[in-house]
């Protein structure tokens, strides 16, 4: 065949409510001087749909919406002009305009996810453009597309020569509507004694200092303790429930001195290391071969950020805000946390924390707690739809100072 359809529109990135415009066009590819085509009609379609396919099952979509808008009916001999021409006025193209919609709604004969892991509310917001492989847990998509369609004319109910079908896929995306989420913390604690004679100043080491016995010499017995200058202390870590894409994330480091358990004044703590990661978990659910249903769970973990302070070391009082002593900014390239149909990818945050107090290091292993990605671009006037609320693994009932977006402290005292 050396005629086709052309798509021209301007862009290929929407949001739900935004108008999707452009032209289909009769070209010829293989004549330089074009040549006549005999059209019955030309149509165009735009739609989206959301996919999963677990390995090795049959494939699984549930379609958003579906719009058509005819454009030419004949039958009728056209003129395709060469498509190297593009400002040829012999040209024969057709305008187009559809609204994407700001939500969608499943078809009847589409079932839904039960599981409140997945948004099995029939009307929803439209979702956002969406690929995910997995080799070995599936596939899933969430896919908006424009096809113009050439038929031939018919004669007795039967084509009399060659159609045409062109597919380009554009992207949708959705802005936040909330300018910064509202402040909500998950809390990771431990809690340390520290007995050191280094917790003393330099020239009373010496007279706190006790010899050992017979039995400890001969290691019949351990070293005690109990004698030595004692630090107790809680660290805490707070990370934050939801984020926006491209920030920084709001870290608050927290160190908790008991004075009253403690025999000695608060030390110095110095932080050593911090590690960041992010853990990306996609479920997808589908049908099998049996004529029932799967879900289908997999997980990447990715590395943020890790930073060790090897020579100038940020003193911790009684907070610090790790934004003011690294960079704690989340990749904008991700997708932002949502629920649809049979697709969902959610977000958790886990931060390990290195401690530095009178020459011994105390670790916080983190674990990971829910954290909701919101998108970059803020638009005040996206439809105001209500979000699933973020999961709270473990809610702080005592959250840090709120935070300032726009502008920082200065950067704590370091320590060589």
């Amino acid at each position: 065949m050396s005629w086709c359809l052309q798509i021209e529109v301007p862009q290929l990135r929407y949001k739900a409510g935004d108008t999707v415009s452009g032209s289909v066009c009769l070209v010829s590819s293989g004549h330089a001087k074009g040549q006549e085509v005999d059209v019955g009609s030309i149509s165009i379609e735009l739609s989206g749909s959301t996919t999963t396919k677990h390995w090795p099952r049959i494939p699984y979509s549930i379609r958003l919406f579906f719009f058509e808008m005819i454009l030419f009916t004949g039958p009728r001999r056209l003129f395709a002009a060469p498509c190297t021409q593009t400002q040829n006025t012999d040209r024969n193209s057709w305008p187009f305009s559809f609204i994407l919609p700001l939500d969608c709604s499943a078809s009847q004969r589409d079932s839904l996810a039960s599981s409140s892991c997945f948004n099995s509310d029939p009307n929803q917001p439209l979702p956002i453009s969406f690929v995910d492989e997995n080799v070995q847990g599936g596939s899933c998509s969430i896919v908006y597309e424009l096809q113009p369609t050439l038929k031939p004319p018919t004669k007795n109910g039967y084509y009399t020569g060659e159609g045409c079908t062109k597919n380009v896929e554009i992207s949708v995306y959705k802005s936040r509507n909330i300018q910064q989420p509202i402040p909500s913390y998950n809390t990771k604690r431990a809690a340390f004694i520290h007995r050191s004679l280094i917790l003393l100043p330099r020239e009373e080491r010496e007279l706190a200092h006790r010899p050992l016995t017979i039995k400890e010499k001969l290691k019949l017995k351990s070293p005690s303790t109990e004698h030595l200058p004692k630090a107790v202390f809680e660290i805490r870590v707070q990370t934050p429930s939801a984020a926006i894409l491209g920030h920084p994330l709001p870290l608050m480091l927290h160190v908790d001195y008991n004075l009253e358990a403690s025999t000695v004044p608060p030390p110095n703590f110095h932080l050593r290391r911090v590690t960041i990661y992010l853990c990306e978990e996609t479920s997808s659910w589908g049908l099998n071969r049996a004529g029932g249903h799967d879900s289908a769970r997999w997980t990447k973990e990715i590395p943020l950020q890790e930073k060790e302070f090897e020579t100038r070391r940020p003193r911790v009082e009684e907070h610090l805000d790790l934004r003011k002593v690294m960079d704690t900014k989340i990749h904008h390239d991700l997708t932002p946390t949502f629920k649809t149909f049979n697709i969902t990818r959610t977000y958790s945050l886990k931060v390990y924390v290195r401690l530095e107090c009178a020459g011994k290091e105390h670790l916080v292993f983190g674990d990971y707690k829910r954290c909701s990605l919101l998108a970059e671009e803020y638009d005040a006037q996206t439809a105001g739809y209500n979000e699933p609320a973020p999961v709270m693994d473990d809610e702080d009932d005592d959250p840090p100072p709120p935070y300032d977006f726009v502008t920082q402290e200065a950067v704590p005292e370091y320590s060589n």
